[in-house]
């Protein structure tokens, strides 16, 4: 859910469904470098090679 907070949602249904790539749901360029610094990662550990 803090996740979900940090990057502008308030439910993690988003992010559940964009984590497996259900009905279409993404994370766009924004919220990837939102989740890399609420983690603390570089937003390159969030793309895969």
């Amino acid at each position: 859910m803090q996740l979900a907070l940090a990057i502008g949602h308030n439910s993690v249904g988003h992010i559940a469904k964009a984590e497996l790539n259900k009905y279409g749901k993404h994370f766009n360029l924004e919220q990837l470098y939102k989740i890399a610094n609420v983690l603390d990662v570089s937003i390159h550990d969030l793309i895969p090679k």
